[in-house]
């Protein structure tokens, strides 16, 4: 029976393999339709990412192959039954195998012929192996189509991700909002109460709006939506008002008792100017009878200079009746009231500069949304380089700002030269020789510091940010050290960049200013 074993052994090996290969074809094909199912689903209900759904027709493909050559297993009965029939050995193989354990002289007399017949048989017989033409068909061609799918531009699948590309776009934008409602949100001391949290709760609408905006267009009309609404809160007069103190804190500053009411009302020191305005209520019991008849004078003079704010206007012009009049006591109280209005001016300027800094918040989140509705993932932002001016000579001045920047300057060396910058572009004039002159104010383009010699460049040590919009230099009566322009750049720079963020300027202007200080430090 050896020799029959034998050759059934080998007849299985060439059965299996062959099978294999068939049901290979098969898991083949199996895994391309589905390949092929799977990019046809994407076109119309797109998934990403999409290999996980490939990959899973790949395994697919993988458990048929498996599964079905484990279950066409041949039996030794099968084995022995296909090579009777394909070696012409009139079932001598498949009755040996039946009666292997009988005795007998006739069933020995059978297993010597069965062995005999496997000695001599040679399984070139059993003919080539033919492959699953129409299964390999299908496998190519289905994989074919697949893989011409895949490669073709699928709008679904780019809606999908354009989609989900804004959506992180609004909830980037939406988280900044929100910070910004939260930094706002506490408020700084002499605002109103009231306005700060009208500026919270539409910071934080706006936030909300954006977040559950259809797509990256609405979030964008959403936070213009919402600029509009944050410049309705700001006070209409407040400009006029901040004139009308100017123009009052011109005509005090004549007067000796009030000049230093009046030279902070003047630079637009509104928190100062109130201080000053308060004090000078308490020291008027101090003040002779013919002092106080001048202040009277310079009281009526600011009060006609004031009339761009009538409750300052009316403040100052009580005070000044009462004084003419010996009231002095009503006369404080008439102060008083006028330096209560110069403090609410001063809170609305820095709710101004709230309101500034909110807007400028909102435009710059809106650029990642536009990016995102464009269609482009990142887009770089153009600047505008070139600076407006004349004058020779650029090294740092000091500068004194109000908003988004007027200020004076002095430059050291032979020459001097002054300038003044206004909504970030720089205009200025100097004189000097040997090119050591300099100029203020912000501007963009080549704003590297020049000099003919080796010496450092110095300035003031001191750029005061008194958080109402001015920057206090180099003042009379205030000493500032010189020192190299390096050690304090970052002073300045902070303190510039922290005026035009709370400043109601463009964008691209704001960007002039941090051009002209990376040129200062580069």
């Amino acid at each position: 029976m050896k020799p029959v074993r034998d050759l059934l052994g080998r007849v299985r090996s060439r059965l299996l393999r062959d099978r294999a290969l068939t049901w290979t074809a098969n898991g083949a094909a199996a895994a391309a339709v589905l390949a092929l199912a799977v990019e046809a689903v994407y076109r119309r209900w797109p998934l990403e990412p999409g290999w996980p759904a490939l990959a899973a027709a790949g395994v697919v493909g993988l458990a048929v192959a498996a599964a079905g050559w484990a279950l066409a297993w041949p039996s030794w009965t099968e084995v022995a039954a296909f090579a009777d029939a394909r070696l012409g050995g009139r079932e001598r193989l498949t009755t040996a195998l039946q009666f292997a354990a009988e005795g007998g002289w006739f069933y020995t007399r059978q297993r010597e012929d069965a062995a005999a017949f496997a000695r001599g048989a040679d399984l070139a017989a059993l003919g080539p192996f033919s492959p699953p033409v129409r299964v390999l068909a299908v496998a190519v061609g289905a994989g074919a189509v697949a893989l011409v799918l895949a490669l073709l531009p699928n709008p679904a699948v780019q809606q999908l991700r354009q989609h989900r590309l804004e959506a992180a776009a609004q909830a980037q934008a939406a988280a900044e909002v929100q910070q910004i409602a939260q930094r706002l949100g506490q408020g700084q001391p002499g605002e109103d109460p009231a306005q700060q949290q009208a500026l919270t709760r539409e910071l934080q609408k706006a936030a909300a709006s954006v977040r559950q905006a259809p797509d990256a267009q609405s979030a964008v009309a959403s936070l213009s939506q919402a600029q509009d609404s944050l410049r309705q809160l700001q006070d209409p007069a407040r400009a006029q008002r901040q004139d009308a103190a100017a123009a009052a804190g011109a005509q005090l500053a004549q007067n000796a008792s009030a000049a230093r009411a009046g030279q902070a009302l003047a630079r637009q020191d509104l928190q100062g100017g109130s201080n000053q305005l308060a004090q000078l209520a308490q020291n008027l019991p101090n003040l002779s009878a013919q002092q106080q008849q001048q202040l009277a004078q310079s009281l009526a003079q600011a009060a006609s200079a004031a009339s761009g704010d009538q409750k300052l206007q009316s403040s100052l012009s009580q005070a000044s009746q009462a004084l003419q009049q010996g009231d002095v006591q009503s006369a404080q109280q008439a102060l008083q009231a006028a330096a209560q209005e110069a403090q609410s001016l001063a809170g609305q300027d820095q709710f101004q500069g709230d309101v500034n800094q909110a807007v400028n918040g909102l435009q710059q989140a809106k650029q990642p949304l536009e990016n995102a509705a464009s269609g482009a993932s990142s887009q770089g932002q153009q600047g505008q380089s070139g600076q407006q001016g004349q004058g020779q000579g650029t090294q740092p001045g000091q500068s004194q700002g109000q908003g988004a920047g007027q200020g004076q300057g002095q430059g050291l060396g032979q020459g001097q030269g002054q300038g003044q910058g206004q909504g970030g572009l720089g205009q200025g004039q100097g004189q000097g020789q040997g090119g050591a002159s300099s100029g203020g104010g912000s501007g963009g383009g080549n704003t590297k510091p020049a000099s003919t010699s080796s010496e450092p460049i110095y300035v003031p040590s001191q750029a005061q940010d008194t958080g109402a919009g001015q920057n206090q230099g180099s003042q009379p009566g205030v000493q500032n050290d010189l020192v190299p322009y390096q050690q304090v750049l970052a002073d300045y720079r902070d303190s510039a960049l922290n005026q035009v963020d709370r400043a109601d300027i463009p964008q691209q202007e704001q960007q002039l200013v941090q051009q002209y200080f990376s040129g200062l430090g580069s």
